[in-house]
């Protein structure tokens, strides 16, 4: 194995370091973007409760315990519940959508691994190709040696660019899709939020008169 690393020569080294950081992105999204870590059982009751609760007591206690990018939704949402219904929905649109990137952010990266590695290994193939080409233009066909070196690198840096950019475009699609999901889920419970808020501005207006 180490010598077909070899036989790959000094561009192994941006394809590996693509491994590296593709791996470190991937398992660092896969940390973040846990379902129940982002959309909290006891949140969720929080927003469902809301209708009933006097007070904003209780659910900042709860945003205050499970930190994350749905306390932070819910928490604009109740710092905003006394203001306009316009204002409230743009405040919740806004931060719907920073927590949305952040929720995305390093994909990108992983994206751009996908797309990199099976170059250089393209590049690999070209720059072998071009030693093959070297060798037989200089001396003929009369040192294998030297064009199985040339081959060499031209087929093992191509195998290692697609073993790094397959992996990195499977998982960048399926963290995609989950970080989608989830911000699909945060965007229901945030028009949940809003109708709510609404109505319950609605309904003190109504007392107060």
């Amino acid at each position: 194995m180490w010598d077909l690393i070899l036989a790959g020569r000094y561009l192994m080294i941006p394809i590996a370091l693509c491994s590296l950081v593709g791996l470190a992105v991937f398992f660092e999204r896969l940390f973040v973007l846990r379902h129940g870590r982002i959309v909290v059982p006891e949140l969720v009751s929080t927003v469902e409760t809301l209708p009933r609760a006097s007070d904003f007591s209780v659910a900042y206690a709860v945003c205050d315990r499970h930190p994350g990018p749905f306390a932070n939704l819910v928490r604009a949402g109740l710092d905003n519940a006394d203001n306009a219904w316009e204002i409230t929905r743009d405040v919740l649109q806004e931060t719907g959508r920073q927590e949305g990137v952040r929720l995305l952010r390093n994909l990108r990266v992983l994206e751009t691994i996908a797309a990199v590695a099976p170059l250089l290994g393209l590049l690999g193939t070209v720059v072998g190709m071009i030693r093959v080409f070297a060798v037989v233009s200089q001396a003929g066909l009369g040192n294998p040696e030297v064009l199985s070196s040339g081959i060499s690198e031209a087929m093992v840096t191509t195998a290692a660019g697609l073993i790094v950019g397959i992996p990195a475009l499977v998982g960048y699609n399926w963290l995609e899709s989950r970080a989608q999901g989830i911000v699909f889920e945060l965007e229901v419970y945030a028009t949940r939020m809003l109708d709510t808020l609404r109505s319950r501005r609605q309904r003190l207006g109504a007392g107060a008169v």
